[in-house]
């Protein structure tokens, strides 16, 4: 759809605090929305079990537990969301979610060691997947591990470019 001349117009006149319609489709930012990097984990502000049942999991046998973990974890209960997760990696071993749902439970509880330990298993499980990289570049900065921060957070960003809004790069 091309814009008339009073249309053109209109636009260039129009200050910071105007709202201009121009027909055309506008995508929003990464930085305006949340990104998928804490859809459907223990991380989740929505906090929407029935919304994550089916996306949590490769295999369907782990997701009812992978569920459950979510649920604790969101309702405090860090100690049991860590061993649902552990019941769901047993059920499905090649199951990165299960993996970088415990790991973002074992940093909510002050184990940073254990988490990357988790998340190193979910980066070998799918090492094209941004959400684990930037995860791990997440607690590995906390670590004190900056190679492993840098390289990770690099490479989510190449993989998805939306992780550039929230990758550190200091």
């Amino acid at each position: 759809m091309a814009m008339s001349r009073s249309d053109a117009k209109r636009v260039s006149q129009a200050d910071d605090n105007d709202i201009v319609v121009t027909g055309s489709r506008v995508r929003s930012s990464p930085a305006s929305r949340r990104g998928d990097w804490n859809a459907c984990t223990v991380d989740d502000p929505a906090q929407d079990a029935a919304r994550c049942r089916k996306r949590v999991a490769r295999d369907a046998r782990a997701a009812p537990v992978l569920t459950e973990g979510l649920s604790l974890a969101w309702d405090g209960e860090t100690d049991d969301a860590i061993a649902a997760f552990g019941r769901a990696i047993a059920i499905a071993p090649r199951d990165p979610a299960a993996y970088l749902n415990r790991a973002l439970a074992y940093r909510r509880k002050g184990e940073p060691a254990r988490a990357l330990d988790d998340l190193d298993q979910a980066v070998r499980l799918a090492p094209n997947v941004a959400r684990y990289r930037y995860h791990r570049a997440v607690v590995a900065s906390e670590t004190g591990d900056r190679r492993l921060a840098e390289r990770d957070g690099e490479r989510a960003v190449e993989l998805d470019s939306q992780y550039d809004a929230i990758v550190d790069r200091d």
